[in-house]
């Protein structure tokens, strides 16, 4: 089930978890997730929320939900390569970029205007 995200306390809540996990698990893109936070923060559209899906109730997950010029966008952390991946519509739609820390600010700009 999505949370939507209506605080900085519940964005950072999410934030702190996703940094956890890439300390121990995702040293790909442990530089990289807070330059993206800041992009999605940015480029989001007015008047939507950012919405996080986790696995059960307790966890607020791997998969944010962003709205940028209304087009709907998935991120989530792909365990097989170690990256995060931007996909159209649905966390299975069209992928738009897999990012790590070797992406650089451009190229996610870019893939998300």
């Amino acid at each position: 089930m999505a949370v939507k995200i209506e605080s900085i306390d519940i964005l950072k809540k999410y934030f702190l978890g996703v940094i956890t996990r890439t300390d121990d698990h995702a040293p790909n893109i442990d530089n990289i997730v807070y330059s993206l936070l800041g992009i999605v923060i940015l480029l989001k559209d007015d008047n939507t929320h950012l919405e996080v899906r986790g696995t059960d109730d307790n966890s607020m997950g791997n998969i944010l939900w962003v709205i940028i010029n209304g087009t709907r966008f998935a991120l989530r952390y792909e365990h097989l390569d170690g990256t995060i991946e931007i996909r159209q519509n649905s966390f299975k739609g069209r992928l738009i970029l897999k990012i790590n820390n070797l992406t650089s600010i451009t190229e996610i700009l870019k893939a998300l205007k």
